[in-house]
């Protein structure tokens, strides 16, 4: 149908949505025409299916996509007009209603969080993190630490060597017990035999017994976890990442660390885990590779609702695969955000005013700038706010130039934790 560029500076969850807007508006996707689901239409774009999730219904928001229970999608068609018409009036008027309590509870002084609970928001993560705080001698690797991951989501935790990423990992893994706080998984202390939920884990630094093999290690593996165990998948991933015949029978310890990570990687999720934890380990795998193992993952999402926690230090190698992002940074969470919502959130503009002007008026006032700089004759500016209100509110002040600049991630998430990295 189309293929999504992870390379692209464009959000994939605009990708996604733009490009079914063109394949509807050209004629390619008939009016009814029914569409592959949530779930498929992941597998087949190797994207996390949250992300097709919120663009199918962003799709319908926009009249392009029809609906009756979010699970059977159509492209939308005259016949759809008139009953859609009628429930717009009926949601408008329910959320009329509803806003009008929001207000009454706010005037009542109300704490926004019991009013958040109060709509359903405050449904709790599978995986939680609440205050944690570990020390080790006198190192303080968390320093009350939260963290909300959902089921089913794949979550990027990001953070410099040191910042507390693998200590995370470890705690959920239930390696390592909270001085402070609680770890949750499915409202379960993170200990062993405690949730009950199988929970695989890769660590950067893989550790082998002296002269175990892969062939040895991986029929401990398959007895451990013999219920859930898929000799399928494990023989298909030895035979992606060559480690079939000679490889299999010989020590670990003698393998590369790629081959060493590919090896635990095939392990883990041949083990059909609940939750998924990966310490740097795309690091250890090449492009081709890499994508292979992405649409593993995502199948294992699509099908059974795995959750994943990937850590890395490279936000490039997570863009176009999380759905969220956390940033680690001495222990403590400095930021956590879908990641298509802060991509089209953050925005680098190129503004030009003749010089007389700006003597006299400042057009940025009102605007949450996060960063500007002067080149030439030329503002540079990154702004957090609605894409369409920040080009109405300068475009008023009839500038010269109004140009949209590409971001990377990395960028955007440097603006937007400057002040809470200082």
């Amino acid at each position: 149908m189309f293929q999504i560029d992870l390379k692209s500076r464009k959000a994939v969850f605009d990708q996604i949505v733009d490009n079914f807007k063109r394949l509807i508006s050209s004629g390619v996707l008939s009016p009814g025409e029914y569409l592959p689901g949530v779930k498929e239409m992941a597998k087949t774009l190797t994207v996390n299916p949250n992300t097709i999730q919120k663009a199918y219904f962003e799709l319908e928001h926009q009249n392009f996509l029809r609906t009756e229970d979010g699970k059977d999608w159509s492209v939308f068609s005259d016949a759809d007009s008139e009953e859609t018409t009628n429930e717009h009036e009926a949601v408008s008027a329910l959320y009329g209603r509803i806003h009008a309590d929001i207000q009454e509870l706010i005037a009542r002084g109300e704490v926004r969080e019991d009013i958040g609970k109060l709509l359903g928001m405050g449904k709790d993560a599978y995986i939680q993190v609440e205050g944690v705080t570990k020390k080790f001698e006198s190192i303080t690797a968390l320093d009350g630490l939260n963290l909300n991951v959902k089921k089913g989501s794949i979550y990027g935790l990001v953070g410099v060597n040191g910042s507390g990423k693998t200590t995370t990992l470890k705690l959920l893994a239930g390696a390592i017990s909270p001085d402070e706080g609680l770890a949750r998984i499915d409202s379960m202390p993170c200990a062993p035999n405690e949730h009950g939920k199988i929970v695989g884990y890769m660590q950067e630094d893989m550790y082998f017994l002296p002269d175990y093999t892969l062939k040895m290690l991986k029929s401990f593996i398959a007895d451990k976890y013999k219920s859930t165990w898929n000799e399928g998948r494990f023989n298909e991933l030895a035979e992606l990442f060559g480690l079939t015949d000679l490889n299999a029978n010989r020590p670990l310890t003698t393998f590369s660390r790629g081959m060493q990570k590919q090896a635990g990687f095939a392990l883990a999720i041949s083990s059909t885990p609940d939750v998924l934890l990966l310490d740097e380990t795309i690091d250890g795998f090449d492009p081709i590779v890499r994508k292979q193992v992405f649409k593993f993952i995502i199948e294992d999402i699509s099908s059974r609702d795995m959750t994943v926690i990937i850590t890395s230090h490279n936000m490039r190698e997570l863009d176009g695969f999380c759905d969220t992002i956390g940033i680690l940074k001495n222990g403590h969470m400095i930021l956590e955000r879908d990641l298509d919502d802060l991509r089209r959130n953050v925005h680098k503009l190129q503004v030009a005013f003749p010089p007389e002007f700006l003597l006299k008026n400042f057009p940025y006032d009102g605007l949450e700038v996060l960063h500007m700089e002067e080149m030439g004759s030329m503002d540079i500016l990154v702004v957090r706010g609605d894409k369409e209100e920040i080009a109405a509110h300068i475009r008023g002040y009839e500038p010269l130039v109004y140009d949209h600049l590409p971001m990377t991630l990395e960028e955007i998430f440097i603006y937007e934790t400057e002040g809470e990295r200082e």
